[in-house]
């Protein structure tokens, strides 16, 4: 026994599999032109957006006309026709520079805890020098990890998304190991 749509369904089927275009403009970057499906959200369009630009998601937002574009909803949802072209208006949302209560968790078998106080801004470098004064470990023999990102000199707390309550690792080098 085989099982053939009614033609109804079939319209409908076809039609949500239709692609809209999707023209993303900003004045930071450059047009960024992709294909979407009508029953995407808004929130992979966001992730395509930070494959591009490293914006993180949080920090975006996405207009369509004067509409704020929210990520749990999809592209239908906003009476997004199949075969249309949408223009979005992407702006970039700065976090503020809040103070982050952090949680280093140290390698070994006890995996000693110490609260850090940081802040979005405070680079790499600073809050590797503040580990050394809970732990004694100098920071050249330092590895931080948050989200399985090793955190590097240069950078600081906000590229790697770090937000309050987020636990740090410290793991350290070993000569000859």
């Amino acid at each position: 026994m085989s099982f053939s749509p009614s033609p109804d369904s079939a319209s409908l089927t076809a039609e949500m599999a239709a692609g809209v275009r999707v023209m993303v403009s900003s004045h930071q970057w450059e047009s960024m032109t992709f294909m979407a499906y009508l029953e995407d959200r808004v929130k992979k369009i966001n992730e395509h957006i930070r494959s591009k630009t490293k914006v993180p998601v949080p920090d975006q937002v996405l207009q369509l006309g004067s509409k704020t574009l929210k990520p749990h909803r999809t592209l239908s949802s906003y009476g997004i026709d199949k075969e249309t072209t949408i223009h979005l208006t992407l702006k970039v949302v700065k976090p503020s520079d809040e103070d982050l209560t952090l949680v280093l968790v140290e390698s070994g078998d006890e995996g000693q805890r110490h609260q850090l106080q940081v802040r979005r801004s405070s680079p790499v470098t600073q809050v590797k020098e503040m580990i050394q004064m809970k732990t004694a470990i100098i920071p050249k023999e330092q590895i931080v990890t948050c989200n399985g990102k090793k955190l590097e000199d240069g950078k600081i707390m906000a590229d790697y998304g770090i937000r309050n309550g987020h636990l740090l690792f410290l793991a350290f080098s070993c000569i000859g190991g």
